[in-house]
Order: C-alpha cells, then structure tokens, then sequence
C-alpha cells in the first residue's frame, strides 16, 4: 500500500544496497556499472512531497522532484525544504497539451517557467513530461513531442529530458518503475508509449528484485498518492478506480470525450 510506513522501510532498503544519485547526475554517471534515481512527478499537494523527502533525506537518498508549473508560486517555502534536504527540484512540464500543439505558444509558456523556477533559485538541468490519457490531441502524440522537436532541442541545449533524451544517452539500457494506477509497473519503453505497461510489480521484495536486475533505474512515484495510514489510502484507491471506471465508459461518446478533454487536467487531482 502506498503509505508513508512503506515508503521509509523501502527508502531504508534502497540506501542499504543501492548507489542512488539524482537525475541531474545522470549525464555524470553514464559509465557507472549500476545507479537508481528515485523521483517524484509532483502535481498536487506539495506538502506530502515535502513529506516523503524528509523521509529519504533519513537514510541519505538524494531524490528528485518535477514540480507542475502552477504549483510553484503557493508552494515556494515548501520547496525550497525539498532543497534544502539535498533534493533536486525539477520541471514536470504540460506546454505542448496546454497550449493545444502549438510550438511557438508552447516554447514561449516553457522559457517563463524555467525562468520562474530561476527566480525562485532552482536552476532547471532536468525536466519530465507530463502525460495527460483523455486529453485529445491533432498533430502531435503526447507532451514528448516537444523534445522531439528540433528547434526545442536548440533553444533548451543544456536541458535534459529524462524520457525523450535519456533512451539515446543510454543506449535504451535502464528500467523504468511507476506507480502508475496505484500499483508499481514496470513501464516496457517509456520513450514510445507510456500506457504499455509489463507485469505488475508487488510491493517489497520483487520491486527490490527488479532493482537489483538492472543497472539503470528510475523509480518514479506519484506524492498525492501516498497517505499516513492503510484506511486513508483505501478510501482513495476506492474513489480512484471509480472515477477511471466512469471516464473509460464516458470516453467512449464522442461528446463526453470531447467535453472532457477540455477539463484534461482535473485528472491529476486522483
């Protein structure tokens, strides 16, 4: 389950048997044999992110953390805690589904915010995409696009995408974990499709298992997800299984879809 108890005794297990390093020294560490980033897509509730990074921070994970661009202003103290602890604070960026496929509107939403994040100290070196299932899209597939993009590449040449660029830097050599669906999956290729997963991983001994089968991976989590006891996070898995359950079935009319895709974002919230 995913609360906070779970989450220390993984973190303590991590950092007895893995070399754990942050995604902003991923490009230093290209040769080395074996290392696990942890990271967060943090797109709610900061506090609870503030939260699982005091508990790495106890046995010494450096972590890192993507940062949606609409929390930053409200949450700056909060992150600056994460900071503060060793973290990396990172950008979880939306541009391409938020401005509709539009490149110029896209680029131009990117360059304000990574010169928001700067203005509150935190120097962007790596950045996430973030991944929106009923958002409807015309000519282009997901927010990857946006670093598949040559002249993004150019204007943003010392930003690393972790999942666009990573592939190709490491010659497709790691393993990807999420907690995608409230369930911990290994994600089969992370650079084409982010919706194909593998067998599910259990809790405990087969995530660790899976870790040390690897030589690169990133263990990617959710913090809205995670909650202080069993019955907290019961209630939400409950109430997130109805909510996918209600969305699958409204997707399939044409004017629901579309009603939806409008609203795209409200997804994070669960």
């Amino acid at each position: 389950m995913f609360i906070y108890s779970y989450w220390d005794e993984l973190c303590q297990e991590l950092s007895e048997n893995f070399y754990t390093i942050k995604a902003e020294e991923i490009l230093n560490n290209l040769e080395t044999e074996k290392w696990l980033v942890v990271k967060h897509d943090v797109e709610t509730d900061v506090l609870k992110a503030l939260t699982l990074a005091r508990i790495e921070n106890k046995y010494g994970i450096k972590a890192t953390y993507y940062i949606q661009a609409d929390l930053l202003k409200n949450n700056v103290e909060y992150l600056k805690e994460i900071a503060s602890l060793g973290h990396e604070i990172a950008y979880h960026y939306d541009v391409l589904d938020a401005c509709n496929g539009d490149y110029k509107k896209a680029i131009s939403e990117f360059k304000y915010y990574i010169d928001e994040f700067s203005k509150f100290g935190f120097e962007i070196k790596t950045v996430c995409p973030h991944g929106n299932p009923i958002k409807n899209r015309d000519g282009w597939s997901s927010n990857k696009d946006f670093f598949r993009n040559e002249k993004v590449n150019k204007l943003f040449p010392n930003i690393l995408d972790i999942v666009v660029h990573l592939p190709n830097k490491l010659k497709g050599t790691y393993t990807y974990i999420s907690d995608a669906g409230y369930t911990f999956k290994k994600i089969s290729n992370i650079y084409d499709n982010d919706k194909t997963y593998m067998d599910d991983i259990e809790l405990g001994e087969n995530i660790i298992q899976t870790i040390k089968d690897s030589n690169h991976i990133i263990l990617s989590t959710h913090p809205h997800r995670w909650e202080s006891n069993k019955i907290k996070f019961i209630f939400k898995i409950i109430f997130f299984k109805t909510i996918r359950s209600i969305a699958k079935k409204l997707a399939k009319v044409a004017f629901f879809k579309k009603i939806m895709s409008r609203f795209y974002y409200l997804a994070k919230k669960v």
